[in-house]
């Protein structure tokens, strides 16, 4: 038990973006890029964003379906910074079929 909140709490402290399940539909995938220090990049972010989820896919074998995104555009004094989420399904590839 102990290792799993550490595991967790460690989790919170990374810089990269993590792919996890939504808790509601365990089959979509959730993905989060951030710009770092704040400068919009938006299409940077989705670009990165949807390479991740498809290479996350290709790993299992499977093809990337995108459910939905979302983009949150620039800093404010709140202290959000640019984003884009992606919620996708990894959809098993098809087998090519016998001649």
């Amino acid at each position: 038990m102990r290792l799993f909140l550490l595991t967790l709490l460690l989790a919170g402290c990374t810089t990269g973006p993590t792919i996890a399940p939504m808790a509601t539909a365990p089959d979509v995938f959730v993905l989060t890029r951030e710009s770092p220090g704040g400068f919009p990049m938006k299409d940077k972010l989705q670009a990165e964003a949807l390479e991740e989820a498809r290479k996350y896919c290709e790993a299992r074998q499977a093809v990337r379906q995108v459910v939905d995104s979302q983009t949150s555009t620039g800093w404010n004094m709140t202290g959000n910074t640019p984003r884009f989420q992606v919620r996708f399904r990894c959809v098993p590839q098809a087998e090519p079929t016998p001649k």
